[in-house]
C-alpha cells in the first residue's frame, strides 16, 4: 500500500499520508537532482578558452560555480514542481508529466541557446537576443542555414523526450517516500559547493581579486554574494569605493531635446547630404585591393576628401552604430527614444528646411527599429523593398533606386530644393553575400560558398577562417562597386558639386583576433574602427588622425548646412568633426594621452569607454554590477588602476548619459 504512517498528525503531515502523495513528491524531488546534474553538464562549455590565470583559487571557482550556478537555476522551477507536486490532483498524472516536461525541458532548451549566444559572442541572452527572436525583421540581420535549423529543432526535440521518460520512469520507479540518497545528495553535496563557492567570490570581491570575480560573468543569471557592508558595519573592514556608476542618474523619462538647432538665412541653395552606411566594414580594409573604388576617391585630389583615420561607431551592432550617427547620442539614450517614438533632431531640421528626404535599406528599417524612432516622421520616405533575393542582390537594386529618385526629382522640379539620402548597405553583413561579379573584375578566391553558421562557430580551422575572411572581402567589394555606381549617379545628375558625401560604416568585423567572429561580443577596434570618408562644401581635404566618433556626425551635418553650434550641447553629445578642440592629441601622439579623446561605444546592456590605457566596461543599469577594466586586447585586467586613472572619463560619460533624462 502506497502509505507512510506518521506521527506527526498535522495538516501537511496527514495531507502527505494519502495514498501515493509522498511518492509523487519524491519522484519530483529527484526529478530536480537529475535536471541539475544535467544543467551542470550543459554548463561545460561555458568554460571553453576560460583563462584562469594560474590561479588555484579562480580554477577552484570556476569548476564550483559550474555546479552551484546549474543548482541556483534550478531552484525556481524546483520550487514551482514541489508545489505542483503538492496540490496536482492524483489521478492526472500525465497532465502533470507533460507539465513538468514542458517546464524543465525548456529550461534546458534555454540554457543550450545560451552556450550557442555566449560561444559566439561571449554575452548571455539579454534584450538584444529577445528583441532580435520577436521581431519578424530579424531574419535579415541573423541567418541559420537549414541544416542548422534542423539540428536545432533535433536537440530540443531530444530534451523534451528525455525529460518526459526521465519522470514518468521516476514516477513509475518511485517508492512510497523520501529515498535517502536523495537527501545526502542535496545537504552533503550541493548545498556544500553552493555556500563554499559564494564564499569564494565573497572573499574574491572583498579583496578585489580580479582573477575571480572577472569569471562571474562566464555563467548566465550568475548571484554575486558580496560581504562588503557587513564588513565595513560589523567589523570596520576599510575598502576604497569603486566607481559603480548609474547612468540614468535615476531618470526615466526622454527630456530630448533641451533646444533645437538655429540656422542663419541664406540666399543660396543648402547643400544636399547623402550619407552611405555599409554594415560590418572594418576600418582596415580601406585598401586598393578590397575597396578599390572607394581608395581612388578618396587619393583623388579633385574630390577634395577628408579621411578619418582614427574613426569609431558608437556601437558594435548595427542599432546602436546607426542610432549614434543619426541622433547624436550615446547608445543609454536607445530604449527612451524607442519607448517614446521620438524623432532625431537631425531628420526634423532637415524636414523643417524643406529637404527632400530618402531612406533606401537593403535590411528591413523594422530590424533595428529605426522605422518607429528615426524615420518616424517620413516613414512614407523609406525604402527597404528593394528586389533581390539576397542582400547582395539588393544592394545591387540599391543603386538602380537611387538612381530613379534623382530622375523622379528632376522630372518633378524638384532638383532645385535640397535633398537627404542615407542608404544602408547590407553585403558584408553575416553571412557576406555577393552576387557574380561583373566579368574581369577582382575577387578573392578560394572562399567559402555556403556559411554553416553553428559549425563556424564551434568547429573553425585556420582554413575555413581564410576561407572566410575572403568571403566576407568579396562582399564589400560587391558594396564597393554599389557606391562607386551611387557617387556616379550624383556626377551624371549634376548634384556633385553641392553634395556633402559621407561615407562609412555601421560598425566593423572580427575575425579572430580576440577570439570572436562578427561583432556585439567586444568593443575592440576591430569591431568598433570603422572607415569615414567625407566631401563637398565646406569640407577641408586632408586626413585626421584625432580620435572621432559617430556620436559627431549629426552636428557636422547640421552646422555644415548653417546650425549655430551655440547650442549644440542642447540636442547632441557629439562634436563637430571639423571643428576638433586644438589640443586634442592624435593617435600618434604618444606623449599627450591626457589629451586623447575617449570615446564612447554602446551595445545593448553596457558601455565601452575607450581609452589610451585599455577600454572600461560600464553597465547601464545599476543592478548590472562594477565598472571593469579590459585590455585593447580584451583580458580582463587584474586591478583597478585604470578605473582611478580614468575617474574623469567615467565622471563625463555618467553626465552625457544623463543630460537628456529627467
Amino acid at each position: 500500500m502506497d502509505t507512510i504512517k506518521s506521527t506527526k498528525r498535522g495538516p501537511l503531515g496527514r495531507y502527505l499520508e494519502q495514498p501515493g502523495r509522498r511518492c509523487f513528491l519524491g519522484a519530483t524531488v529527484r526529478f530536480w537532482i537529475w535536471n541539475v546534474v544535467a544543467a551542470a553538464i550543459l554548463h561545460y562549455p561555458y568554460t571553453d578558452n576560460v583563462n584562469t590565470s594560474g590561479s588555484l583559487k579562480a580554477w577552484s571557482f570556476l569548476h564550483l560555480a559550474l555546479v552551484s550556478n546549474a543548482f541556483g537555476l534550478t531552484l525556481i522551477p524546483a520550487l514551482f514542481s514541489t508545489l505542483l507536486a503538492l496540490v496536482w490532483p492524483r489521478n492526472a498524472r500525465k497532465s502533470i508529466s507533460a507539465l513538468f516536461t514542458a517546464l524543465w525541458g525548456l529550461m534546458l532548451v534555454a540554457l543550450v541557446v545560451d552556450t550557442e549566444i555566449w560561444g559566439a559572442f561571449r554575452y548571455h541572452f539579454n534584450g538584444m537576443v529577445w528583441a532580435t527572436i520577436k521581431n519578424p525583421a530579424a531574419g535579415d540581420a541573423i541567418h541559420f542555414s537549414t541544416s542548422d535549423k534542423l539540428t536545432m529543432g533535433l536537440e530540443i526535440v531530444v530534451i523534451l523526450a528525455a525529460e518526459w521518460f526521465l519522470f514518468r520512469f521516476l514516477l513509475k520507479r518511485a517508492p512510497s517516500g523520501f529515498r535517502p540518497p536523495s537527501k545526502r545528495i542535496l545537504l552533503l553535496i550541493l548545498l556544500p559547493i553552493f555556500l563554499l563557492e559564494k564564499g569564494i567570490y565573497a572573499h574574491a570581491d572583498l579583496y578585489r581579486d580580479r582573477r575571480v570575480t572577472a569569471l562571474a560573468r562566464v555563467y548566465p543569471l550568475y548571484q554575486r554574494l558580496t560581504i562588503k557592508r557587513m564588513m565595513r558595519k560589523r567589523f570596520g573592514f576599510v575598502l576604497e569605493d569603486r566607481p559603480k556608476v548609474d547612468l540614468s542618474g535615476g531618470g526615466i523619462l526622454l527630456d530630448y531635446p533641451l533646444g533645437r538647432p538655429v540656422f542663419r538665412e541664406t540666399k543660396n541653395p543648402r547643400p544636399n547630404i547623402v550619407v552611405i552606411t555599409i554594415d560590418s566594414v572594418r576600418e582596415d580594409v580601406l585598401t586598393p585591393e578590397v575597396m578599390p573604388h572607394l581608395q581612388a576617391y578618396v587619393d583623388d585630389p579633385a574630390n577634395k576628401t577628408r579621411l578619418f583615420k582614427d574613426h569609431y561607431s558608437g556601437g558594435n551592432a548595427t542599432r546602436f552604430g546607426l542610432f549614434s550617427m543619426i541622433y547624436g547620442l550615446h547608445g543609454s539614450y536607445w530604449i527612451p527614444i524607442y519607448t517614446e517614438n521620438t524623432s532625431p533632431v537631425l531628420v526634423d531640421s532637415l524636414m523643417s528646411l524643406d529637404y527632400e528626404m530618402q531612406v533606401l535599406s537593403t535590411a528591413s528599417m523594422d530590424y533595428p527599429e529605426l522605422r518607429s524612432t528615426a524615420w518616424v516622421h517620413m516613414e512614407e520616405k523609406v525604402n527597404d523593398d528593394l528586389e533581390g533575393n539576397s542582400p547582395g542582390e539588393r544592394d545591387a537594386s540599391m543603386a538602380i533606386a537611387f538612381e530613379d529618385w534623382l530622375t523622379q526629382l528632376e522630372a518633378e522640379g524638384k532638383d532645385d530644393k535640397p535633398m537627404f539620402a542615407f542608404a544602408f548597405l547590407d553585403s558584408p553583413h553575416q553571412t557576406y553575400s555577393f552576387p557574380p561579379p561583373p566579368e574581369g573584375a577582382p575577387l578573392f578566391e578560394p572562399y567559402m560558398e555556403t556559411v554553416n553558421y553553428r559549425d563556424i562557430v564551434k568547429n573553425a580551422t585556420d582554413e575555413d577562417k581564410e576561407l572566410i575572411r575572403n568571403r566576407y572581402k568579396n562582399s564589400v567589394l560587391h558594396a564597393d562597386r554599389v557606391v562607386h555606381d551611387m557617387v556616379e549617379s550624383l556626377r551624371a545628375h549634376g548634384e556633385w558639386e553641392n553634395t556633402i558625401l559621407v561615407i562609412t560604416a555601421d560598425h566593423g568585423e572580427e575575425f579572430w583576433e580576440h577570439g570572436f567572429w562578427g561583432h556585439t561580443s567586444n568593443f575592440t577596434k576591430e569591431q568598433s574602427q570603422v572607415p569615414f570618408v567625407m566631401s563637398g562644401p565646406g569640407i577641408t581635404p586632408g586626413i585626421e588622425t584625432r580620435a572621432t566618433s559617430h556620436v559627431d556626425l549629426a552636428a557636422t551635418l547640421l552646422e555644415l548646412i548653417g546650425a549655430d553650434p551655440a547650442n549644440r550641447a542642447d540636442w547632441t553629445v557629439g562634436l563637430n568633426l571639423l571643428d576638433l578642440p586644438a589640443d586634442q592629441a592624435s593617435v600618434n601622439d604618444h606623449q599627450k594621452p591626457e589629451h586623447y579623446r575617449r570615446r564612447t561605444i554602446s551595445s545593448w546592456d553596457v558601455l565601452g569607454i575607450d581609452t589610451p590605457g585599455g577600454i572600461l566596461l560600464v553597465p547601464t543599469e545599476t543592478h548590472g554590477g562594477l565598472v571593469e577594466p579590459w585590455t585593447h586586447n580584451w583580458q580582463p585586467m587584474m586591478d583597478d588602476s585604470l578605473i582611478t586613472d580614468e575617474a574623469k572619463a567615467i565622471s563625463d560619460t555618467a553626465l552625457e548619459c544623463r543630460r537628456f533624462l529627467r
